[in-house]
């Protein structure tokens, strides 16, 4: 005789697991829920629950006023809410994959500039870079910032595309999705660090230095009283670099200032440009992991 309890008790075992599984890919879709594992001190690991609670987010204004101890004021920023999670959803993706999907990037990128649509014959491109052009091409259609995309398959292995140039495209493409992948990398490794911390931000800020110049930052972080500067860059570092590091020293801002970049440099580079200007740099695929060694550093040491 068929054992019906028996199979009841599975089908309700598997409902939970699933329930279980599509909590947990719920959790890694979204911006700032990665969690990795650190131990310290005889620390187990947390779950998210427990580390989520260990997170206080605190207001704008004293970061405002942290930034007064350097002379800087600040006139303006973009409110948090204002903020577009489908933007910061293509971001992250742009971020992630920037290795696989540079070359059309960059193609679009430049277009914005001129009356010319875009041809990228990708047949020579790893299947991972063909597959990851094609969907930031798609996503960028669905929202109208391409205004139109195909991709042809074999033999011809080509996209073609029309940017849509339009004030938020442009703004979009020309830099402002890395700001944002650096804000949300930011909350990601912030909130998967199973330690206290207290933390704001601002994005795009406009302020009035100590000699009275206006300017614009970024990227700001204020976590455990601690100032992180971080300057995201898509075009040439060397028109920027020198003039950050001359308002570091007006403000007298010594050090957790970072430059982000989408160019790919060597190592002796790097060192060159960190001793001259005395500015981290960081590649951008490269900027989650770093960023979780320096937080954590100065945070759990």
């Amino acid at each position: 005789m068929e054992d019906v309890s028996g199979n009841k008790n599975e089908v309700v075992l598997l409902e939970r697991i699933a329930i279980a599984l599509e909590k947990i890919a719920t959790l890694l879709e979204q911006p700032g829920n990665g969690v990795f594992n650190v131990t310290s001190n005889n620390q187990n690991s947390n779950s998210v629950e427990e580390i989520t609670d260990l997170k206080n987010e605190i207001k704008v204004d004293t970061l405002i006023e942290k930034l007064k101890d350097y002379g800087i004021s600040v006139r303006n920023y973009p409110e948090q809410e204002s903020e577009n999670s489908v933007l910061d959803s293509i971001s992250n993706f742009m971020g992630t994959y920037y290795t696989d999907i540079k070359e059309v990037y960059e193609r679009i990128k430049t277009s914005l500039n001129s009356a010319y649509d875009i041809t990228l014959n990708m047949k020579s491109f790893p299947q991972s870079s063909v597959s990851a052009s094609c969907q930031f091409c798609n996503r960028l259609y669905e929202i109208a910032f391409l205004s139109k995309y195909q991709y042809f398959k074999s033999p011809t292995f080509t996209i073609k595309a029309t940017p849509n140039k339009i004030p938020p495209a442009i703004n979009f493409l020309t830099g402002h999705w890395l700001e944002c992948f650096v804000k949300n990398t930011m909350l990601k490794i912030i909130l998967s660090i199973p330690y206290q911390i207290e933390y704001t931000y601002i994005v795009n800020p406009q302020i009035i230095l100590p000699n009275g110049d206006d300017f614009e930052l970024d990227v700001v972080f204020l976590i455990n009283n601690n100032l992180y500067w971080i300057e995201a860059k898509t075009t040439s570092y060397q028109n920027y670099i020198d003039k950050y590091s001359k308002i570091a020293k007006m403000v007298g801002f010594t050090n957790k200032k970072f430059l982000v970049l989408t160019e790919k440099i060597s190592s002796e580079t790097i060192l060159h440009l960190e001793k001259t200007f005395n500015f981290k740099i960081i590649y951008v695929v490269e900027f989650e992991q770093q960023m979780k060694e320096v937080l954590l550093k100065d945070i759990v040491i």
